[in-house]
């Protein structure tokens, strides 16, 4: 799999969206997972898009690692 895109909702609505790991758990990391409500991630096995949205925080990370 391969990430498409991931999104990222902070608590206080600002929204930012990316297409590399590296720079989404860097941002994850930076805001810390207390002020983030909600990942969006968007993966391909390059016939098909999965999107994942209703994981913790803690699942997000473990699946964007994963990538």
């Amino acid at each position: 799999m391969n990430l498409c895109s991931c999104t990222i909702v902070l608590k206080n609505n600002h929204t930012m969206t990316f297409d590399n790991v590296e720079q989404t758990l860097g941002i994850i990391d930076e805001h810390g997972v207390n002020n983030i409500d909600n990942i969006t991630i968007a993966t391909s096995d390059g016939k098909n898009t999965l999107s994942y949205n209703n994981l913790s925080i803690e699942e997000s990370i473990e699946s964007l690692m994963s990538l």
